[in-house]
């Protein structure tokens, strides 16, 4: 009988534990736990090169023309080419670089984006338009499940993360022109906690 009434006393605790966990942990404990292995980021770069190889797909790049060096040399650089399209004033430029474990072997990119013609005065340029522009971006070239709002623990800001199998991508405001984006390998990130 104590065993019984034990039961009764656990099971809505661990029901209430498991009510308790955000809609993210859901998200990431679904994506891992599906197998699905997403490894693909920019300019057929995957997760899992090695930095060496990093350095040499945007060697290539710069070689054609295609992204140059971003500021103080810390990124890569690539500016939207003009199109009759495109919105001249709402072209996006992108700078991105690799993040690499202890064995120089990438596990995601940081890209920091803006509006090529921003400025203070010019609203559609602002970073709260990009991250809208962002965000409908990535569900289009990257589909899967939607963006969900999160917490960054290092920044006070409202953050939305898509979380497909193993790739995770965090797209937040970093002041009034420049929105940041980052793509994890979850199997990774996980394991360092």
């Amino acid at each position: 009988m104590k065993t019984f009434k034990f039961y009764w006393w656990f099971l809505p605790v661990l029901l209430v534990v498991w009510g308790c966990k955000t809609e993210y942990t859901k998200a990431v404990e679904e994506g891992l736990s599906s197998g699905v292995v997403h490894d693909s980021l920019v300019f057929g770069m995957r997760m899992g090169m090695t930095k060496s190889d990093f350095y040499n797909s945007c060697w290539l790049l710069n070689k054609q023309k295609l992204i140059s060096e971003g500021p103080g040399n810390l990124s890569a650089k690539y500016i939207e080419p003009d199109s009759i399209l495109t919105d001249k004033v709402l072209r996006k430029m992108m700078l991105f670089y690799g993040v690499f474990d202890d064995k120089d072997t990438m596990r995601g990119m940081t890209f920091t984006y803006s509006y090529t013609a921003w400025a203070p005065w010019i609203k559609k340029c602002q970073s709260d338009s990009l991250m809208v522009d962002l965000m409908d971006f990535y569900r289009k070239n990257y589909p899967g499940n939607d963006f969900i709002a999160i917490d960054i623990e290092d920044k006070k800001v409202k953050a939305y993360a898509k979380i497909d199998g193993n790739r995770q991508i965090v797209v937040y405001p970093v002041d009034a022109k420049d929105v940041g984006v980052r793509f994890e390998d979850l199997r990774y990130k996980m394991k360092q906690k």
